[in-house]
């Protein structure tokens, strides 16, 4: 990744968040509190790819500020990460009523969103955390419980990176499966993440 940020990355998120700030593509706009655009580093040690934004992150305006935010900062603990060295972002940027799955066309909306900001931050890796982000990213229908835990290469935007799939914090916070499968996952995501193997094809599971 180097050392240096690139000197214009943050102007353009900021450029990118002003016009996000009053994005007007989609119904969401009208309940939404704020716009929950992407916070950290503008040069990334990977990237984080969630759903959408919840009742807590559409208050404060940043992502992964609830319960599942606390379990994905102690899961970026395990691998030896802190909140400030990745990139965290959703599919879509305003939150839908009673949380429910963003529907095709929001997220079709925003998708021009999230594909400059993939554009300006040039991950190597990207991580995303269940299967509305990993069925956006890869623009195919993606089954996480069986596909969780693998990399896969992907081309988003005219950007490339390798994808890393697991499950979305929020399915751990009901189920000890699950977030035992979600600590699996990132042990697997610290191996990579340790031997800055970014370059190469990570080993499949």
């Amino acid at each position: 990744m180097g050392n240096g940020t690139p000197p214009n990355r943050v102007e353009l998120l900021r450029k990118l968040e002003a016009e996000a700030l009053n994005c007007r593509r989609c119904g969401l706009h009208l309940g939404r509190k704020k716009v929950v655009f992407g916070s950290g580093s503008p040069n990334p040690k990977l990237v984080m790819v969630g759903e959408a934004p919840g009742v807590n992150e559409d208050l404060q305006g940043l992502p992964f500020v609830g319960a599942a935010g606390k379990f994905l900062d102690s899961l970026l603990e395990s691998i030896g990460l802190h909140r400030s060295e990745v990139y965290i972002t959703n599919t879509i940027k305003c939150r839908p009523p009673g949380n429910r799955t963003p529907s095709p066309e929001e997220i079709e909306a925003c998708r021009p969103f999230l594909e400059k900001q993939m554009k300006i931050l040039m991950p190597k890796l990207v991580v995303a955390l269940g299967r509305t982000a990993a069925t956006t990213l890869l623009g195919k229908g993606v089954n996480i419980t069986s596909e969780h835990g693998r990399f896969i290469g992907c081309k988003f935007g005219g950007t490339s990176f390798r994808l890393f799939l697991t499950y979305h914090p929020a399915a751990a916070l009901y189920s000890a499966r699950n977030r035992s499968k979600l600590q699996e996952d990132f042990s697997k995501l610290g191996e990579i993440v340790r031997t800055s193997s970014l370059e190469r094809d990570p080993p499949q599971p």
